[in-house]
């Protein structure tokens, strides 16, 4: 393979892995494909000398074709024109790299690689973006070593030279090296706090469904859809060890207190909720200790199991309890928090009703909307034989989980109402278990609030963390207890897992999905979330590794600032270190070990360097061109043993036993001519 070849070969490569990291953040599409195609094909076929004129006049028509349609799109019809912007940089970037090999256009494929590249850096930057631009690193490093070594080659008319093996994984080294100190400076640099949108935020007014500032009854005609790749809405880990029904837990988000008969909203003022003070003495301490990351798009509140105790969290993500006891931040920034939570229920005691009654300010969570006389008449006959408000609660509970869960929405407007729910159809999706709930408990005088979040999870035991998604979006109730203030009830029927199952699991790929999920959780959580209180937990773990036995014995009972303990990560770190340390050091000695006719014509070059005669700066041939035209002694054998080094460095001509022979010959000739001259001087100048 000509270097020529190569060195586009490598460009194409380097483009490819530019479009890859792409791809991974914008998806792929019809203009990716398209460009994935053309590189493709540059990398295995290069046009001759004879169409350059076609793929010239071909990219002119092109790159006019997506500026019309540019200025189109940006001022008659008011759009975004960005997508043909890249559009126009993946034309150009296949364009250049189906020129010919004649064509000097090194740089132009650089800066549209790279300008890929920052394109890329736009989405989220997740696993698969960094092996693209791993990938992209190493081939740049190649292809500009080789575009160099190219256009001196052609500078020294020796155009057909080869590139070895042992040059390429060479150079190949050099940029694993590269990478592997841009990770340890990645280590050790000091961090900031971030203050941009990464991961999940929102753009442009998005949010998933189920949390905005109102949840509808409304839809109709149509299936709820669930993703068989769904979007994460955050995940979750448990520092002391997952709890039992680990996949069960709800994940308190946000209460409604207004219904209309369609749709829940929240009052503007007048709600009520325990302090977190006053939930921890009625239902006991510390249960739960979770660890989330991230969270869903556009929505501005934490989730944790209620009662929400405590939420610990950096200074970027400010969080605060409203009046209604959610729990929202102020912020930019993904979340990342812990969450304290206290028992799952409370003790029996405090659900028993005493003499306190219910304060006037609750008077919001037992507003009705008009509703039939059949659904006063089925809260009676449910409330009939109960005595505490718990039977009179569980009583409505038990009723509606004789119901069905369907994922079927209902086929005209007429039958979205709660009546035709509760008293036809009696089957729906779990915001209709929720309403119903709410509405035959208020009936009863009972204070209800319609709560939104997310049922359980998908366990990934591997990474030993909870996957939840916008598939496990769910609706529930809490329920008004005088000595124990809100406590959860879940109508929706057990049925509901057995429709509610796309996942990992749904599909032949689901083990590798679940797999690479893990992967992308470690990337969030060790690259994007990498944090200056990381930072220090990393730097602790690492001095623990090599602390005396006296001092981590001294520093036994000590609790460490930031959560103690050596950290995962810390010997892996190491490890990389000692990798990056090991392959210098294997770059180094291979520079050392130079071939016999590399040897032999640098100990030339010295010694004519001492001798004062001949430009250090030029390359082989225009030293030995120097050395003639200044009639210096032994240019003859000088150039005949330049000749030599070039045939057998650069022109895959091994020089073998006969050459090197020749090649000493021809230094001692240089050498005995040299002093022959120094003694002529010496002599001369008496």
């Amino acid at each position: 393979m000509t270097v020529a070849l190569l060195h586009r070969r490598l460009t194409a490569g380097m483009a490819l892995a530019a479009l890859a990291a792409y791809a991974a953040g914008a998806g792929f599409g019809v203009a990716t494909a398209a460009a994935g195609a053309g590189l493709l094909l540059a990398t295995l076929w290069q046009p001759p000398a004879s169409l350059s004129t076609w793929v010239e006049q071909g990219t002119r028509v092109g790159i006019l074709g997506l500026c019309a349609w540019m200025l189109h799109v940006a001022f008659l019809r008011g759009g975004d024109f960005m997508p043909q912007v890249l559009g126009m940089l993946l034309f150009l970037l296949v364009a250049e790299s189906l020129r010919s090999l004649d064509a000097r256009n090194d740089m132009r494929l650089y800066s549209l690689s790279f300008a890929l590249m920052i394109a890329a850096t736009g989405y989220y930057p997740g696993i698969a973006f960094a092996a693209a631009f791993a990938a992209y690193v190493a081939l740049s490093a190649l292809a500009m070593m080789v575009g160099f070594l190219r256009r001196q080659a052609e500078g020294y008319r020796a155009p057909e030279i080869r590139v070895g093996r042992r040059f390429l994984w060479t150079t190949a080294a050099l940029s694993g090296v590269t990478l592997l100190m841009s990770a340890a400076l990645f280590v050790v640099f000091p961090r900031l706090p971030r203050q941009w949108n990464v991961h999940g935020r929102a753009r442009g007014g998005e949010a998933m469904a189920g949390f905005g500032d109102g949840v509808a009854l409304g839809e109709h005609g149509s299936r709820l859809q669930l993703s068989e790749n769904p979007r994460v809405a955050f995940r979750a880990e448990f520092p002391d060890g997952p709890p039992p029904g680990v996949s069960s837990i709800h994940w308190r988000g946000r209460s409604y207190d207004r219904f209309d008969g369609v749709r829940w909203s929240r009052s503007p003022v007048g709600l009520v909720d325990l302090p977190a003070g006053a939930y921890r003495r009625r239902w006991g301490g510390e249960a739960l200790r979770v660890r989330i990351f991230g969270g869903p798009p556009g929505v501005q509140v934490l989730f944790g199991p209620h009662p929400v105790l405590r939420v610990e969290a950096r200074s970027a993500v400010r969080p605060f309890r409203d009046n209604s006891g959610d729990v929202r931040f102020n912020g930019n920034e993904t979340p990342v928090y812990t969450v304290v939570s206290g028992p799952p229920s409370p003790p029996p005691g405090t659900l028993v009703e005493g003499d306190e009654a219910d304060s006037p300010q609750l008077a919001p969570y037992l507003m009705l909307p008009p509703v039939s006389r059949e659904v006063w008449r089925l809260a009676d006959s449910l409330r009939w034989g109960t005595g505490s408000r718990l039977e009179q609660v569980q009583a409505v509970e038990r009723h509606l989980r004789g119901f069905s869960y369907t994922l079927e929405l209902p086929a005209t407007r007429a039958e979205t109402s709660l009546e035709h729910f509760l008293f036809r159809r009696r089957a729906g999706h779990c915001e209709y278990f929720s309403t119903a709930m709410a509405i035959l408990l208020r009936a009863q005088g009972i204070p209800v609030r319609n709560v939104t979040g997310f049922l359980g999870g998908e366990w990934n035991e591997g990474a030993r963390y909870l996957r939840v998604t916008e598939n496990d979006a769910h609706s529930w109730v809490e329920v008004w207890f005088p000595g124990a203030g809100w406590v959860p009830f879940d109508p929706t029927p057990p049925s509901r897992g057995d429709v509610v199952q796309p996942g990992f699991g749904s599909s032949w790929s689901g083990p590798f999905r679940f797999w690479f999920d893990g992967v992308e959780y470690r990337w969030y959580r060790w690259v994007i979330d990498y944090n200056l209180d990381r930072q220090l937990s990393v730097f602790r773990g690492i001095g623990s590794l090599f602390s005396r036995d006296g001092d981590s014995q001294r520093d036994a009972g000590r609790p460490r600032p930031g959560g103690g303990g050596v950290p995962e990560e810390a010997p892996w770190i190491v490890i990389a270190l000692m990798l990056a340390g090991g392959a210098v050091w294997i770059v180094r000695r291979r520079g050392e070990r130079l071939p016999e006719e590399a040897r032999i014509y640098l100990t030339l070059r010295r010694a004519y360097a001492r001798a004062g005669t001949g430009d250090d700066a030029a390359g082989p041939l225009q030293w030995a061109e120097g050395l003639e035209r200044a009639g210096a002694p032994g240019s003859e054998p000088a150039a005949r043993l330049v000749r030599l080094y070039l045939d057998a460095r650069f022109g895959r001509r091994p020089a073998g036993q006969p050459g090197l022979a020749e090649m000493t010959r021809a230094l001692d000739e240089s050498r005995a001519a040299l002093r022959a001259g120094k003694r002529a001087r010496a002599l001369a100048a008496k």
